[in-house]
Protein backbone atom coordinates (compact mmCIF):
# COMPACT_ATOMS: atom_id res chain seq x y z
CA UNK A 1 0.00 0.00 0.00
CA UNK A 2 0.70 3.50 0.03
CA UNK A 3 0.91 6.68 2.75
CA UNK A 4 0.29 9.85 0.71
CA UNK A 5 1.08 13.46 2.28
CA UNK A 6 -0.28 16.09 0.80
CA UNK A 7 1.75 19.37 1.23
CA UNK A 8 1.17 22.68 0.61
CA UNK A 9 4.21 25.43 -0.12
CA UNK A 10 4.02 26.11 3.45
CA UNK A 11 7.64 26.15 6.03
CA UNK A 12 4.79 23.66 8.36
CA UNK A 13 4.66 21.40 5.82
CA UNK A 14 8.17 19.41 6.68
CA UNK A 15 6.09 17.76 9.93
CA UNK A 16 3.48 16.70 7.63
CA UNK A 17 6.59 14.33 5.91
CA UNK A 18 7.51 13.78 8.91
CA UNK A 19 4.64 12.02 10.35
CA UNK A 20 4.25 10.14 6.90
CA UNK A 21 7.76 8.76 6.69
CA UNK A 22 7.13 7.77 10.13
CA UNK A 23 4.10 6.05 8.98
CA UNK A 24 5.51 4.59 5.88
CA UNK A 25 8.58 2.51 7.86
CA UNK A 26 5.89 1.32 10.41
CA UNK A 27 3.71 -0.09 7.53
CA UNK A 28 6.95 -0.65 5.03
CA UNK A 29 4.73 1.01 2.90
CA UNK A 30 5.96 3.61 -0.15
CA UNK A 31 5.69 7.03 0.67
CA UNK A 32 3.83 9.78 -2.34
CA UNK A 33 4.11 13.14 -1.35
CA UNK A 34 1.79 15.35 -3.33
CA UNK A 35 1.67 19.08 -3.78
CA UNK A 36 -1.26 20.59 -5.77
CA UNK A 37 -1.00 23.88 -7.73
CA UNK A 38 -4.76 25.79 -7.23
CA UNK A 39 -6.52 26.30 -10.23
CA UNK A 40 -5.81 30.19 -10.07
CA UNK A 41 -2.57 30.00 -9.68
CA UNK A 42 -2.50 27.77 -12.84
CA UNK A 43 -4.35 29.81 -14.70
CA UNK A 44 -2.83 33.35 -13.62
CA UNK A 45 0.58 31.39 -14.63
CA UNK A 46 -0.58 30.51 -18.32
CA UNK A 47 -2.14 33.43 -19.05
CA UNK A 48 0.85 35.06 -18.10
CA UNK A 49 2.77 33.18 -19.90
CA UNK A 50 0.49 34.32 -23.28
CA UNK A 51 1.69 37.60 -22.87
CA UNK A 52 4.16 39.08 -24.72
CA UNK A 53 5.94 41.05 -21.66
CA UNK A 54 6.24 37.67 -20.21
CA UNK A 55 9.54 35.80 -20.80
CA UNK A 56 11.65 35.43 -17.03
CA UNK A 57 9.72 37.18 -14.71
CA UNK A 58 7.79 34.09 -13.22
CA UNK A 59 9.57 33.78 -9.47
CA UNK A 60 8.24 32.02 -6.41
CA UNK A 61 4.76 31.18 -4.97
CA UNK A 62 3.77 34.21 -2.93
CA UNK A 63 3.89 32.06 0.55
CA UNK A 64 7.13 30.42 0.51
CA UNK A 65 9.64 31.29 -1.81
CA UNK A 66 8.85 27.63 -2.70
CA UNK A 67 9.66 27.76 -6.92
CA UNK A 68 6.66 27.53 -8.93
CA UNK A 69 8.16 28.13 -11.68
CA UNK A 70 12.27 28.63 -12.58
CA UNK A 71 13.47 31.66 -13.65
CA UNK A 72 14.08 31.57 -17.13
CA UNK A 73 12.17 28.81 -18.06
CA UNK A 74 9.71 30.28 -19.84
CA UNK A 75 10.36 31.59 -23.40
CA UNK A 76 7.12 32.58 -24.94
CA UNK A 77 6.26 28.87 -25.46
CA UNK A 78 3.49 28.90 -23.04
CA UNK A 79 2.86 27.82 -20.04
CA UNK A 80 0.66 24.55 -19.70
CA UNK A 81 -0.61 22.03 -17.44
CA UNK A 82 1.97 18.97 -18.25
CA UNK A 83 4.47 22.20 -16.95
CA UNK A 84 2.43 22.96 -14.09
CA UNK A 85 2.38 19.89 -12.75
CA UNK A 86 6.02 19.38 -12.83
CA UNK A 87 6.75 22.53 -11.09
CA UNK A 88 4.14 21.28 -8.43
CA UNK A 89 6.08 18.34 -8.60
CA UNK A 90 9.25 20.11 -7.66
CA UNK A 91 7.43 21.70 -4.91
CA UNK A 92 6.45 18.35 -3.06
CA UNK A 93 10.14 17.39 -4.15
CA UNK A 94 11.73 20.74 -2.18
CA UNK A 95 9.40 20.23 0.85
CA UNK A 96 10.77 16.07 0.68
CA UNK A 97 14.66 17.57 0.63
CA UNK A 98 14.07 19.87 3.56
CA UNK A 99 13.11 17.06 5.52
CA UNK A 100 14.72 13.94 5.21
CA UNK A 101 18.02 12.39 4.10
CA UNK A 102 16.62 8.96 2.89
CA UNK A 103 14.67 9.64 0.13
CA UNK A 104 14.83 5.85 -1.26
CA UNK A 105 11.03 4.66 -0.82
CA UNK A 106 9.78 8.33 -1.63
CA UNK A 107 8.16 9.67 -4.89
CA UNK A 108 6.71 12.83 -5.64
CA UNK A 109 3.77 13.48 -7.82
CA UNK A 110 2.40 17.23 -8.89
CA UNK A 111 -1.40 17.86 -9.62
CA UNK A 112 -3.33 21.10 -10.72
CA UNK A 113 -6.53 22.01 -9.40
CA UNK A 114 -8.89 22.24 -6.39
CA UNK A 115 -6.53 20.92 -3.67
CA UNK A 116 -9.21 19.13 -2.01
CA UNK A 117 -10.84 17.01 -5.11
CA UNK A 118 -7.50 16.47 -6.28
CA UNK A 119 -5.90 15.06 -2.38
CA UNK A 120 -8.81 12.89 -1.70
CA UNK A 121 -8.32 12.10 -5.81
CA UNK A 122 -4.88 10.84 -5.42
CA UNK A 123 -5.85 8.62 -2.20
CA UNK A 124 -8.23 6.45 -4.10
CA UNK A 125 -6.01 5.79 -7.14
CA UNK A 126 -2.96 5.20 -4.65
CA UNK A 127 -5.40 3.15 -2.60
CA UNK A 128 -4.28 4.60 -0.31
CA UNK A 129 -3.96 3.64 3.82
CA UNK A 130 -3.36 6.71 5.15
CA UNK A 131 -3.70 10.45 4.00
CA UNK A 132 -1.38 12.55 5.94
CA UNK A 133 -2.21 16.41 5.96
CA UNK A 134 -1.39 19.43 7.32
CA UNK A 135 -3.69 21.78 10.06
CA UNK A 136 -3.96 24.61 11.50
CA UNK A 137 -6.17 25.45 14.62
CA UNK A 138 -8.93 28.20 13.50
CA UNK A 139 -12.01 29.72 14.97
CA UNK A 140 -15.58 28.27 14.25
CA UNK A 141 -15.68 31.86 12.42
CA UNK A 142 -12.31 31.93 10.48
CA UNK A 143 -13.44 28.35 9.54
CA UNK A 144 -16.48 29.48 8.03
CA UNK A 145 -15.34 32.55 6.22
CA UNK A 146 -12.43 30.99 4.84
CA UNK A 147 -13.48 27.27 4.43
CA UNK A 148 -10.30 24.36 5.38
CA UNK A 149 -9.05 22.36 3.05
CA UNK A 150 -7.76 19.78 5.69
CA UNK A 151 -11.88 19.66 7.18
CA UNK A 152 -12.83 19.51 3.41
CA UNK A 153 -10.40 16.62 2.92
CA UNK A 154 -11.32 14.67 6.35
CA UNK A 155 -15.23 15.08 5.30
CA UNK A 156 -14.59 13.62 2.07
CA UNK A 157 -12.01 11.10 2.05
CA UNK A 158 -12.62 7.55 1.88
CA UNK A 159 -10.07 6.30 4.07
CA UNK A 160 -8.54 7.52 7.28
CA UNK A 161 -6.46 11.18 7.51
CA UNK A 162 -4.16 11.41 9.66
CA UNK A 163 -3.90 15.69 10.46
CA UNK A 164 -0.51 17.21 11.51
CA UNK A 165 -1.57 20.23 13.12
CA UNK A 166 0.22 23.37 13.71
CA UNK A 167 -0.45 26.25 15.56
Amino acid sequence: MTILAAVDNDVETSAVVEVAVDLAEAYDDELVVLHVMPQKRFDSLHEAAQSPKSSSHFTSSSDSGLPYVESGRLSGEGYFVDDAMADAANVADSVVAATVDDRSNISVEGRVGTPTEEIVDAGQQLDARYIVVGGRKRSPTGKALFGSTTQSILLEADRPVVTVMSE
